[in-house]
């Protein structure tokens, strides 16, 4: 049995709230926030994407220091030009075993204490994302019913052991309580090997002395001290993906009910009537037009979130994207988003062809009047020459 390691490193809790609209970072109020600089020391080796050129890169905010269950807690704000807020709660730990280090990985699946208070754990970063948006409400464009889940997600950043582990290790010697630290599992000895290798299969390693593991619920970071930030922006990256992913398909869900519901109206219940105003007419039209809307915002959005890979950079972090994306099965929330595109253009093409058949039908009655009133004059016109 090898001799169990001790850990250094931190904990990071990330939750990330969609705003319902994109933020216009030049509206923000910084006078009223504690916006971080972080200036990069020269001769730093650094990979270095330009997030900027996908409005990707966020303002960082400084939201003080908490006591979490005798842990000290610090936390950062992110706010994101695409449309999201994350919260950042981080806590050291020195020396940790697995266990331990495990122990404080679940902390936000319990009840705290906070200050005086017992809270359960979401809570704390709800409240400070309620204040976050209550300071730049003004700076939001092109508002839409929000998602109000967060997306939740926790990071293992490790910087050092004693004694020293290699990225190998924590595949081979300290596989299991790997795993068990990535699935808050402190029971780690029950995993069976085949979710022991599902847990451990995403994962990348540059060189013999970091890895990163990229896992549904958490992912693991040992090494690679000097560019941990750029790595974890990647996986931020990723999860704001699934997030607005999933907004973007609870908001066609809603639409496309809404039309089904007007759709139904329509071919199911009394025949419209033959006037422009009438009001099955007018709903269908309404919602026609709601359809188009909706259908190019969402292709811009989605559009802007395919081009999240488009900057210039490192490829190693090009590398790690695509390994998150796969875990988070982004691909298949692009698939189920588009397919409800499909549904969406499908109910256009059907309410405009109602609306069009209204049009014709209306236009055909009112020229047979015309005719009618003619006739009607001619017939008049004959009978006073009489």
């Amino acid at each position: 049995m090898p001799e169990a390691p001790t850990l250094t490193g931190r904990v990071v809790f990330q939750y990330f709230y969609d705003v319902g609209g994109e933020i216009e970072l030049e509206r923000i109020p910084n006078q009223k926030l504690n916006v971080i600089e972080r200036h990069v020391p020269r001769g730093t080796r650094i990979l270095s994407p330009k997030y900027e050129e996908v409005g990707l890169q966020p303002i960082e905010i400084d939201l003080g220091a908490r006591k979490i269950d005798r842990h000290k807690a610090t936390i950062e704000g992110h706010i994101f030009p695409i449309g999201v807020i994350g919260i950042n709660i981080n806590i050291e730990f020195r020396r940790a075993s697995f266990e331990g280090a495990t122990k404080l990985v679940t902390l936000n699946e319990r009840r705290v204490k906070v200050g005086e208070n017992e809270i359960d754990f979401d809570e704390l970063p709800l409240e400070l994302f309620k204040d976050l948006m209550k300071t730049i409400k003004s700076a939001i464009a092109y508002p839409y019913p929000a998602f109000e889940l967060p997306e939740i997600y926790t990071l293992i950043l490790i910087a050092g052991s004693e004694p020293r582990l290699e990225a190998e290790d924590f595949l081979t010697k300290f596989r299991k309580q790997t795993a068990g630290l990535l699935r808050g599992e402190r029971d780690w000895q029950s995993l069976s090997d085949k979710e022991v290798d599902d847990a451990l299969k995403p994962y990348l390693s540059y060189s013999d002395e970091d890895i990163v593991i990229v896992d549904w619920y958490a992912a693991l970071i040992s090494g690679a001290v000097e560019y941990t930030d750029e790595l974890v922006r990647m996986i931020e990256f990723a999860r704001i993906q699934l997030l607005e992913l999933k907004t973007y398909d609870r908001l066609l869900d809603r639409r496309v009910e809404r039309a089904y519901s007007s759709l139904r109206t329509a071919l199911v219940g009394p025949r419209m009537g033959i006037t422009w105003r009438s009001r099955p007419y007018g709903e269908l039209a309404r919602t026609a037009s709601e359809l188009a809307e909706l259908r190019i915002e969402v292709m811009d959005y989605v559009g802007d979130l395919r081009n999240i890979l488009k900057f210039t950079g490192e490829w190693y972090l090009g590398k790690l994207y695509r390994v998150a994306s796969e875990r988070f099965r982004i691909a298949d929330w692009l698939a189920l988003v588009d397919k409800k595109l499909d549904q969406l253009q499908e109910l256009y093409a059907m309410a405009m062809e109602r609306v069009d058949v209204h049009r014709a039908t209306t236009l055909e009655f009112l020229m047979t009047l015309l005719i009618i009133a003619i006739v009607v004059l001619e017939v008049i016109m004959i009978v006073q020459g009489l």
